[in-house]
């Protein structure tokens, strides 16, 4: 209804009839704010929901990202000590640690510089192994003593004899 349908309405009507439809007006009125009132209430509620999921949603995805940086950071981790071993383990089989029995993981240091460095230090300080005269024409080891051939015993008894 716009304003004119309003006067119209009222011109001919009297005084009390004037009043009952500006109360009645009034009243419709007060139900069109009450209904608009709730319905801000509910749209209020609503965001305040919306904003809450968000938020949630905002602290699983921070969480998620987290979880996603700490799984990368382990690889990372991970391969430099892969990476470290097998330097180690290089630097050990070019300077022939096997040949003194010694263990690569024995080397210490960050870079192949200091590793290398270490490398020479153990080998300076542990001698290298004795050559030793080969077993060679000594026998075959677990055959029967042929005739000729001296047994444990007659050696024993001809070093004790002396």
């Amino acid at each position: 209804m716009s304003d004119e349908d309003d006067k119209k309405k009222t011109e001919g009507a009297t005084l009390e009839e004037q009043l009952a439809a500006a109360l009645a007006d009034a009243e419709k009125w007060k139900g069109l704010s009450r209904k608009n009132e709730e319905r801000a209430t509910s749209n209020a509620e609503k965001a305040k929901k919306f904003d809450e999921h968000e938020e949630a949603n905002r602290t699983e995805l921070e969480k998620m990202q987290a979880r996603a940086e700490a799984a990368e950071k382990a690889v990372q981790d991970r391969d430099a000590k892969d990476a470290s071993v097998k330097l180690r383990d290089d630097i050990a089989k070019e300077k022939k640690f096997d040949e003194r029995k010694i263990s690569a993981s024995a080397l210490r240091g960050g870079t192949r510089e200091e590793l290398e460095a270490h490398a020479d230090e153990l080998l300076a300080l542990i001698p290298a192994p004795a050559t030793t005269a080969s077993a060679e024409g000594q026998g075959a080891n677990g055959t029967v003593i042929g005739e000729g051939e001296l047994s444990v015993d007659d050696i024993v008894q001809a070093a004790t004899a002396r």
